[in-house]
């Protein structure tokens, strides 16, 4: 049942215009019923409207402001949209005819837009572009359409062209090599920057669309907290000294150390930076991630104070390897190449170990459950479920699943979960999404169909360290933890801890 409204919108802060997930906290009536969360709420000339599914087909129609709306859909669970007032309770009724009688019952919702600070992205997460980021959530993947354009070096005048250097397995990124040191990095986004020297001029008449930053990049504003962990691989944690996330965000010890010791310190996240520690700091690099370009007046900000802005866009690689080698710009940027090299070269080699890792025919499926008893499971597109398969598991999913959108995750009821999960040899509850249950006792107690999962049964069910987001540069190393998991040869992992 589909219902339509909107009214202007209030409490909606400095969001622009598009489309975001929302969290909704509901209470009133029996208890039994709730609305599926998050939810999808648009943006659009200062109008806001919230999409709410119900768990119940036996709503027909609702009453908001004093105001009747009937159904047009009669198909599926009641689905309404609805107008939002961010951060603030508000009363809504709602007719049932699920008992022997019809029932208008009172109902408080509360939304808030969902901000990523799980993962060391403390976002608001906007459902038609990425991610999130940097985690194993909300992804998007590139594919190979675009790549042969990045591959493309552009003239530089007065430079000359050496050569391009060849990637193992990202195709989201190539960087050229010209003369005298300069170096242009080209994005799958068409932006294009060019590398100038320490003490090295720009050139003259180059293209508008190339972005220059010069060298060096020592005072570092990182919003793109999931590359974070490539700066610590190579050693270049001190060129970072402002970060997009609090000390307390943070898993990766060398960042800890750095913000207890003041060399690094909290700049602001990504949509509201810190302008007066960024002018401090005479920051020279700005790294952000894609949840820039929902806050072009902050992107516009930056640029305005003459500080280079990188936009971070690992998040769209297809392969897990992909993301890892992104670590390669990064000891570019910092004069580091000899270490990422190094670095990535440790966790490809782990990779290209495959054919010795024992094969499993376990299926394999990651999960969490949110508040109101609804699962969120990885697709097969997701880079997650690809390393599981990398590792020699099965990930398990559905048709139905894999043809739901462009989302890499979806939301499915524990029944329908229960229809094609209960006979998968392992679980893996993703515990950077929502926090993982303390025992299987628990799990079950949650949702008591668990009791009859074949993994339940057998002992089989493991939860992700919330650190695994930040470590994007542990990728072989998280792939070979898991190819461990599912030939029995590990009960506990650095990345994975066995629920019992």
């Amino acid at each position: 049942m589909l219902f339509l409204m909107t009214v202007f919108i209030t409490g909606c802060g400095d969001i622009s215009d598009g489309e975001y997930a929302a969290s909704v906290v509901m209470s009133g009536g029996s208890g039994r019923a709730y609305i599926e969360s998050p939810c999808k709420v648009t943006v659009e000339a200062g109008k806001i409207t919230a999409k709410i599914v119900w768990s119940s087909p036996n709503y027909d129609y609702m009453v908001v402001d004093g105001a009747t709306y009937y159904p047009v859909n009669s198909e599926g669970n009641s689905t309404f949209l609805i107008p939002v007032v961010l951060d603030k309770e508000m009363v809504v009724s709602a007719d049932t005819v699920a008992m022997s009688k019809p029932h208008l019952i009172e109902y408080t919702l509360t939304f808030s837009i969902i901000k990523e600070e799980k993962e060391g992205n403390d976002q608001t997460f906007q459902i038609n572009n990425d991610e999130v980021s940097s985690e194993f959530e909300e992804t998007k993947t590139a594919g190979n359409d675009g790549f042969e354009e990045i591959l493309i070096a552009p003239e530089i005048p007065g430079l000359s062209y050496i050569g391009t250097d060849q990637n193992s397995y990202a195709k989201c990124y190539a960087i050229h090599r010209y003369s005298e040191d300069y170096v242009l990095i080209s994005v799958y986004d068409g932006r294009k920057y060019l590398i100038i020297p320490e003490g090295g001029k720009a050139p003259d008449n180059i293209d508008e669309d190339i972005k220059l930053m010069q060298k060096p990049f020592d005072s570092i504003y990182l919003a793109a907290s999931g590359s974070m962990c490539h700066f610590d691989s190579i050693g270049a944690i001190p060129n970072v000294v402002l970060s997009g996330l609090e000390k307390e965000k943070w898993y990766i010890e060398a960042v800890q150390k750095a913000m207890e010791a003041g060399t690094l310190e909290y700049g602001g996240k990504y949509s509201a930076p810190d302008y007066e520690k960024i002018i401090d700091k005479d920051i020279n690099l700005v790294i952000e991630n894609t949840m820039i370009l929902h806050t072009p007046k902050v992107l516009e900000k930056l640029e305005s104070l003459g500080i280079p802005v990188f936009i971070d866009r690992s998040n769209y690689e297809e392969d897990p390897l992909g993301r890892c080698e992104w670590i390669k710009i990064y000891g570019l940027l910092t004069d580091k190449e000899n270490e990422a090299g190094m670095a990535f070269g440790e966790q490809k080699s782990l990779i290209d170990n495959l054919e010795k890792f024992e094969n499993s025919d376990n299926k394999v499926i990651v999960f969490s459950i949110n508040a109101n008893h609804m699962v969120y499971v990885k697709k097969k597109s997701d880079y997650f479920s690809k390393m599981i398969e990398m590792a020699g598991g099965s990930y398990i999913s559905n048709d139905k699943l894999e043809q739901e959108g462009s989302s890499t995750q979806s939301a499915v009821t524990m029944e329908a979960f229960y229809d094609y999960a209960s006979e998968a040899d392992i679980l893996i509850y993703n515990a950077t999404i929502e926090n993982a249950p303390n025992s299987l006792a628990e799990l079950v107690e949650t949702e008591a169909l668990f009791a009859d999962f074949k993994a339940v049964k057998e002992g089989n069910v493991w939860y992700t360290d919330k650190s695994m987001y930040q470590f994007a540069d542990e990728t072989g190393t998280i792939i070979e933890e898991l190819n461990r998991i599912f030939t029995g040869k590990e009960e506990e992992t650095s990345f994975f801890h066995k629920l019992r």
